[in-house]
């Protein structure tokens, strides 16, 4: 569902802001637009691309977004097992779904690779690994190359 920015919600999150990003599919309303303009704060929203610019506190990154997809017969600790891989070299984790079907487990991440500490193949290794002790199938992917299969 897509967030609906009012004027009152813009008031209580600007504080001293002169720009705001909100994730593209963000609502903004007039009100909140004008009040915006009124105080001279920029609003800007995140491109849906593979690099997509993040802003913190002034600054840009290059976001480089990757899939990780897990599947296998549902136990207790594949999360913490998986973002605990993710988390050992740096890794963010954008987003993430999970399911259980029966027994089956199923999860998708969305990780952010910009700030990582090892290289892409490396990294792919350690999930790997980490899916054979667990009796999992773990996979990194590129989020293009994702993409690309998964078009219709």
């Amino acid at each position: 569902m897509r967030e609906v920015i009012t004027k009152a919600k813009l008031e209580k999150m600007a504080a001293d802001r002169k720009e705001i990003v909100f994730p593209v599919g963000t609502i903004l309303t007039q009100a909140a637009r004008d009040w915006a303009r009124e105080k001279g704060i920029k609003l800007g929203f995140l491109r849906e691309q593979d690099s997509a610019p993040v802003r913190e506190a002034g600054k840009e990154k290059e976001v480089k977004r990757a899939i990780v997809t897990v599947l296998g017969y549902d136990r207790v600790g594949i999360i913490a097992a998986v973002a605990g891989v993710l988390a050992g070299v740096n890794v963010n984790i954008l987003d993430i779904s999970q399911t259980v079907l029966q027994d089956f487990f199923s999860m998708i991440m969305i990780v952010d690779l910009s700030q990582c500490r090892v290289d892409f193949a490396t990294l792919r290794k350690m999930l790997e690994d980490k899916g054979e002790e667990m009796e999992l199938n773990i996979t990194l992917q590129h989020e293009d190359i994702f993409r690309y299969m998964h078009r219709v």
